[in-house]
């Protein structure tokens, strides 16, 4: 696969990151969760993956230990510094034309949908450039509203139908992709 998938994993829920990386698993692509702290999940993930494709590679006749040592899952836990955009920067860094992002921060969708990125939130929204600019406008609004002391409507937490609406989002989009790809 030449493609990949960059999650802003500071904010996406525990099922929303299993959903994820049973289909970067099952696709065989890349795929960066970056966030402030190391995330118990993906660990335990990566080192799961990674015995499992050792294995595989001893079933099929390999041997050589440097040969078996260099084989490594395809997901990373990249840990960043503590810091506002830390792991925002270091995603629209790594990221290029036609990753696959998956993020709730709008400022972070905006700067990768200007890179060319395909950008999805952990609800199940795509991101479109049109779109985005609404979306940035709402949140400086609901900021000014907030200053004066009048909250906005906060996002409900992730219940059976927007998780299965994420999983949908993320299986068209890669479908998609994969289209796109041959």
């Amino acid at each position: 696969m030449s493609y990949d998938i960059w999650v802003d994993a500071d904010s996406v829920p525990v099922n929303l990151r299993q959903i994820i990386l049973r289909a970067a698993s099952r696709l065989g692509c890349a795929c960066r969760f970056v966030a402030d702290r190391e995330l118990a999940d993906v660990k335990r993930y990566i080192a799961d993956d990674t015995f499992r494709k050792r294995q595989q590679a001893r079933e099929q006749g390999e041997s050589d230990p440097d040969r078996l040592k260099a084989i490594k899952s395809e997901v990373r836990m990249e840990i960043v510094s503590t810091g506002e955009n830390s792991a925002d920067d270091f995603i629209v860094q790594g990221a290029r034309k036609g990753s696959l992002c998956i993020t709730h921060d709008i400022p972070l969708a905006a700067r990768l949908l200007e890179k060319g990125c395909i950008v999805i939130d952990d609800r199940g929204y795509r991101y479109t450039e049109d779109e985005i600019r609404v979306k940035l406008a709402d949140r400086l609004v609901n900021q000014e509203l907030r200053s004066w002391g009048v909250f906005a409507q906060q996002q409900g937490k992730i219940d059976a139908a927007r998780q299965k609406c994420f999983a949908d989002m993320l299986d068209k989009t890669l479908t998609h992709m994969q289209k796109e790809e041959k």
